[in-house]
C-alpha cells in the first residue's frame, strides 16, 4: 500500500536512516542482553555432584558437565571402593562452587595387600584363627587321608604362605582326615575250630558277636559250620561276625559258670586296661578303664564252655588268660 501522505525524496532518506539506526540499536541490545545473561550464568554457583565411587574418567566427565574441573593427586587403600575410583572428594557433594572451580579427589588403590600367613601343619581350628587375624578368610576346604599328617591338620594352602594378596581374600585349605581305616577280606572259617577263628580275627579287632550252636555228634565241639559275612566279603576293622558252630548232645546242655579273673597292672605310666572274654557264646568286652601301675584287678566272669580272656594295655595286646 502506498502511504496517503507521499514523502519527498529528502524525507524518505531520513526515514531510511532512522530505521537503520533502530535496527542497529535493537541488534546491540540483543547482543548486550545475551552477553549479560552469559556472564551472569558464568558467575552463578553450581551444585557439586557426587563422584565418590565413580571411575576417574566418569567422575571427570560428571564434573565437566557442571562446568567444574577435577584434580587428583593422592591415592589410598580402601576396602570397599575398587582401585582407580574416587574415594574422597573436596568439596563434598551438594556444596556450591563457581563455574570453573576445581574439585580435588583422592583415588582408591583398592584393598590393602598383605602377606598370606603360613597355616600348614596347624589344626584347622588354629588355621582359621590365624587367617582371621591376618584379614583372610577360609575358602574351599578339601580333604585327603594321610598316614603321616594327623587328622584335622592342614596339609597345604592356596595361595601359599608369603604371597602378597588383597586383604579379606580367601585361602583354600587341604585338610588331613588321618589314616584310612584298613579294609580286610573275610577269610573262610568253615571246618576250622572256634578258637582258631578267634585268633585269626583278633589282629583286625573283629569281634565274634553271635555264636549259634548246632548238634553234630560226628564233629569236634566248636567246629565252624557257617559264617556271616561270607568268605571273601570286605569288612572293616572292629567289625563283628556271626558264626554257627557244632556241639554235641552232652555239650548242648552245658550251663553257664562263674570263672575268676586276676591281673596286676605292670609298672609304667597309667594305662587303659581292656579285657575281652571269648567263650562258646561269642566275644565281649567286660572291662575298659584307666588303671594305675601296681593296681590289682580281680572279678568273677560268667562264661559258658571253654573260655579265655584277652588282656589289652592301651591298644596293645598283652596276654591271653584261660578261664577255668
Amino acid at each position: 500500500m502506498r502511504s496517503p501522505f507521499p514523502l519527498s525524496r529528502d524525507e524518505a532518506v531520513l526515514v531510511r536512516k532512522a530505521l537503520g539506526l533502530l535496527s542497529g540499536f535493537a541488534l546491540a541490545l540483543t547482543i548486550f542482553g545475551g552477553s549479560a545473561m552469559y556472564l551472569t550464568r558464568l558467575k552463578q554457583p553450581v551444585i557439586v555432584p557426587k563422584v565418590i565411587g565413580m571411575e576417574q574418567k566418569d567422575a571427570e566427565r560428571a564434573l565437566n558437565r557442571k562446568g567444574l574441573s577435577m584434580r587428583s593427586g593422592r591415592t589410598m587403600y580402601d576396602e570397599r571402593i575398587p582401585a582407580g575410583s574416587v574415594v574422597i572428594q573436596d568439596p563434598r557433594a551438594n556444596n556450591y562452587l563457581k563455574r570453573g572451580a576445581t574439585v580435588e579427589v583422592v583415588l582408591s588403590r583398592g584393598k590393602p595387600r598383605v602377606p598370606v600367613p603360613d597355616v600348614v601343619h596347624q589344626t584347622l581350628r588354629r588355621a582359621q584363627n590365624v587367617l582371621a587375624q591376618g584379614q583372610f578368610r577360609v575358602g574351599r576346604r578339601s580333604y585327603m587321608s594321610s598316614g603321616i599328617v594327623p587328622k584335622d591338620t592342614v596339609m597345604a594352602q592356596v595361595p601359599p604362605a608369603g604371597d602378597i594378596t588383597p586383604a579379606s581374600s580367601t585361602v583354600d585349605l587341604l585338610v588331613s582326615t588321618g589314616p584310612l581305616d584298613p579294609i580286610y577280606v573275610m577269610p573262610s572259617l568253615k571246618r576250622q575250630s572256634l578258637e582258631k577263628a578267634f585268633r585269626l580275627l583278633r589282629p583286625a579287632a573283629i569281634l565274634i558277636e553271635k555264636i549259634t550252636t548246632k548238634v553234630h555228634d560226628d564233629l569236634p565241639i566248636g567246629t565252624i559250620l557257617a559264617q556271616s559275612p561270607a568268605a571273601g566279603s570286605r569288612i572293616e576293622e572292629k567289625a563283628s561276625v556271626s558264626l554257627t558252630v557244632s556241639t554235641t548232645s552232652s555239650e548242648a546242655s552245658l550251663q553257664p559258670r562263674l570263672a575268676n579273673f586276676n591281673f596286676t597292672m605292670p609298672e609304667g605310666p597309667p594305662r587303659r586296661l581292656r579285657i575281652d572274654v571269648f567263650d562258646s557264646t561269642g566275644t565281649r568286652t567286660i572291662y575298659n578303664k584307666m588303671e594305675e601301675p601296681g593296681n590289682p584287678v580281680s572279678f568273677e566272669i560268667k562264661v559258658t564252655g571253654r573260655a579265655t580272656a584277652q588282656v589289652y594295655l592301651g591298644q596293645q595286646f598283652e596276654r591271653e588268660v584261660s578261664l577255668e
